[in-house]
């Protein structure tokens, strides 16, 4: 089954599965006629052995989707210098463009490196120098099973492998995981740029129950596997996008689409409203993905990061 779905989320401050869930007819989160057999099984499932349930739930959250290159994707690939280097027991493919200060950029659940390549050439024209990542398990990078502490790890790991980031350019899960990998891990960055985010990372795990028909019990159970997992490092109580992007202070440019059939435009408001020190840029038809190659998006991102620090500061 495509769990492709699980590329972003949203969330409100105190995440729920109450109410009922409303089938959606577009997006990755669309219907598909596959998911009658996972819902009846897993309906059975939670009803007569929840321990199994919240274990095969766990399993199936951590096996992302390995998305297809497409043929410009492939080209980006081999314009670029590739590296690959040791993070826990695999590897993550890394691929450079371009010289200058450094612009990080990371892709959301179920993408790849190039997921946002269309900027890629305007950003190294401008004189940056563009370093992107596989995650564990997509693309190129090894592994068959992630996780959070996993992704945020990586973004660490390449932060440290690239050297000082000038600006960090991250999409959908990627967002949440890069300011995860701030908090935790002290990533230090000099700008930010965060599109189509959710609010807090309890949202995809509860958008995948409804999905899937998992209950909310049984997915609350998984999450506390994954808490013993890491001995308590990883708290998912205290997994706030708000609170994270509330904690940072550099300069901050906040985007989403309003018809955003995945993750509701309405989550990146929240992260706007409680970080002052954020621009917030809209835009409106383009959805979750293909803002990506928007040229009104590409115009704002390569102005902000090219703009100097005294045009950042705030009036």
């Amino acid at each position: 089954m495509d769990y492709s779905f699980l590329s972003g989320g949203v969330s409100v401050h105190q995440p729920s599965l109450q109410g009922p869930y409303e089938p959606r007819k577009a997006g990755r989160f669309a219907e598909k006629p596959s998911l009658r057999l996972a819902r009846a099984g897993f309906g059975v499932l939670c009803r007569v052995a929840p321990g199994p349930a919240a274990r095969l739930a766990y399993a199936l959250l951590a096996k992302p989707p390995r998305a297809p290159e497409r043929r410009w994707q492939t080209v980006l690939c081999e314009q670029a210098q590739t590296t690959r280097i040791r993070h826990g027991a695999g590897e993550l493919a890394v691929y450079e463009w371009g010289n200058g200060p450094t612009v990080l950029m990371v892709h959301g659940w179920g993408a790849r490196a190039t997921h946002m390549g269309k900027l890629i050439e305007p950003l190294v024209r401008a004189g940056f120098r563009v370093v992107s990542f596989d995650r564990p398990s997509h693309g190129d990078s090894t592994g068959r099973a992630t996780d959070l502490m996993d992704f945020a790890s990586a973004v660490d790991t390449v932060a440290r492998h690239a050297g000082p980031v000038h600006t960090l350019l991250a999409h959908s899960f990627g967002v949440a995981m890069a300011l995860y990998a701030r908090r935790d891990w002290g990533v230090d960055v000099g700008k930010q740029v965060l599109i189509s985010s959710f609010d807090h990372c309890k949202w995809f795990t509860n958008e995948f129950a409804q999905y899937v028909g998992v209950t909310a019990q049984v997915m609350e159970r998984a999450r506390r596997m994954m808490e013993d997992r890491y001995s308590g490092r990883l708290d998912w109580d205290h997994l706030s996008v708000i609170e994270m992007v509330r904690r940072t202070h550099e300069p901050t440019l906040i985007m989403h689409d309003t018809e955003d059939a995945e993750i509701p435009f309405q989550h990146s408001l929240s992260l706007a409203q409680a970080a002052p020190h954020a621009r917030f840029h809209t835009t409106s038809g383009w959805g979750h993905h293909r803002l990506l190659g928007s040229p009104t998006v590409i115009e704002h991102v390569v102005r902000f990061v090219s703009e100097s620090e005294d045009v950042l500061q705030p009036g």
